[in-house]
């Protein structure tokens, strides 16, 4: 048996976080040598409080042009499809969210870091209804 098989890091992180999805203060940080995008600081916290209770190391914050070099550059046409929902505020001020059903995880990945636009929380299997 090996120390990943005894360890267990359920409860390791019981921070409650309640983040914003409209303020906007990229963060840009490298997940299993693809490149991933956060809304802001709090996305980011978020999902490593997440990452420690499943025993995983947390992810680095980094710059831009370090992140973008690990930009998907090619994606598979098939797979399953995702629905990424993302948050932003108009011109004229107003929060809006909008959901966009992706052929796979690699394009959206793909889609958002290319645009610096992040997606909020994980995306769902599936089209957007």
């Amino acid at each position: 048996m090996n120390l990943a098989q005894i360890r267990d890091c359920t409860g390791a992180c019981t921070l409650q976080f309640r983040c914003d999805p409209y303020a906007k203060n990229i963060v840009w940080t490298v997940s299993d040598g693809v490149c991933r995008v956060f809304q802001n600081s709090c996305h980011l916290g978020s999902l490593n409080c997440q990452r420690k209770n499943q025993c995983l190391r947390p992810l680095i914050p980094t710059s831009q042009d370090k992140c973008k070099s690990h930009c998907p550059i090619r994606c598979p046409l098939s797979g399953p499809q995702v629905c990424a929902s993302f948050s932003y505020v108009d011109i004229n001020g107003i929060k809006r969210d909008r959901q966009t059903t992706f052929l796979n995880r690699c394009q959206l990945d793909q889609y958002s870091c290319k645009n610096a636009n992040a997606y909020i929380g994980e995306p769902s299997i599936g089209s957007c209804p």
